[in-house]
């Protein structure tokens, strides 16, 4: 017993100092503000995208929204434009479909950066959610899903990352889901596509050490967006049960917490206590010494929190088989 007490303990010293070495040799970058710097926003038209742009407006950086629909980005950038500090900022948007093939994205951003300059941040914030069971699901609905969850970021990124590496500045942020840090009932397809992207995310941050370019994975709850308005109306009784459990954030909230933990250097942009819960729980990457210290000593009482939490999303997907079972068998009078 003493043994394996000792041994703990030296495992726990080796990986603090482990973790010090890191980030004394890779120290953290903030940024106070984003002046005259070149900040891209996918699904920059409503929502978290919309309220992230208002929020790098506030910054003074020139920001250019990409969507699909040109008179909600006409009308968008003019919301925009009224958060400049500065009558020399570009607020600019630009029509484009980021699920196209990659040759298109890479000429559609190459000639906004030789029109506005390079591109200091990207804000990887388009996305769709389309719910229900997986076996019921559209196929054009999954893939629809990936190509825009997955590729819609992978995409951007894959432009930007040589530019930024070669100024050694930059960041790259990428929007998950809570849903993309544990499995949720009527999220099987959309998860897919938002665990990849955190899986994207957990590795191109690897590749990053020892630059100067940061990458940070944001995990929004439900936020009240007209995405989120789409959602709700595929979604089944069982996932609307299980995610309005956490509530409703605001677009202005998320978008610019999100900003602003992407500038402090953060790796994980997280909302409330599930979020931390989850990120805590599920993370991959290591973000700071504190991070580590609660992740050795208390896993095990989070793990212990998270199963009456899982399990009482069980027993709501039960009782509603259960009572979708009953209605079936009834017979009609």
């Amino acid at each position: 017993m003493i043994f394996i007490i000792v041994s703990s303990l030296i495992i726990v010293l080796i990986s603090v100092l482990a973790v010090t070495i890191y980030f004394g040799l890779d120290k953290k970058i903030v940024y106070k503000d984003l002046k005259f710097r070149h900040v891209l926003i996918t699904g920059g038209s409503s929502g978290i995208g919309k309220a992230a742009a208002i929020e790098a407006a506030k910054l003074g950086a020139h920001v250019t929204i990409i969507g699909r629909d040109t008179r909600k980005l006409e009308i968008a950038v003019e919301d925009i434009s009224k958060r400049k500090v500065n009558s020399d900022q570009q607020i600019n948007y630009v029509s484009l479909d980021i699920t196209s093939d990659y040759s298109t994205i890479e000429k559609c951003l190459s000639s906004l950066e030789e029109d506005i300059g390079p591109i200091f941040m990207l804000v990887n914030c388009a996305g769709m959610c389309i719910c229900g069971q997986f076996e019921n699901m559209k196929i054009e609905d999954i893939k629809q899903m990936i190509d825009l969850n997955y590729f819609g970021t992978a995409y951007p990124t894959r432009y930007v990352l040589k530019g930024m590496k070669d100024k050694n500045e930059g960041i790259i942020v990428f929007v998950s889901s809570e849903a993309a840090l544990l499995g949720i009932y009527g999220y099987s397809a959309y998860s897919a596509g938002k665990w990849a992207i955190r899986g994207l995310a957990e590795s191109v941050f690897m590749e990053l050490v020892g630059t100067n370019v940061r990458l940070m994975l944001a995990f929004p709850p439900d936020t009240d967006t007209p995405g989120f308005k789409t959602e709700e109306l595929s979604k089944p009784k069982e996932t609307k049960l299980i995610s309005g459990a956490g509530g409703l954030q605001s677009p202005e909230e998320v978008g610019k917490k999100m900003i602003k933990d992407a500038m402090n250097g953060k790796i994980y942009s997280v909302y409330g206590f599930t979020g931390q819960l989850l990120s805590t729980l599920y993370g991959g990457t290591i973000e700071s010494i504190g991070q580590v210290l609660t992740q050795i000593f208390s896993l095990g009482i989070l793990r212990a929190v998270m199963i009456p939490i899982i399990l009482s999303f069980h027993k709501i997907v039960r009782e509603n088989l259960a009572e979708r079972q009953m209605n079936k068998n009834k017979k009609p009078e």
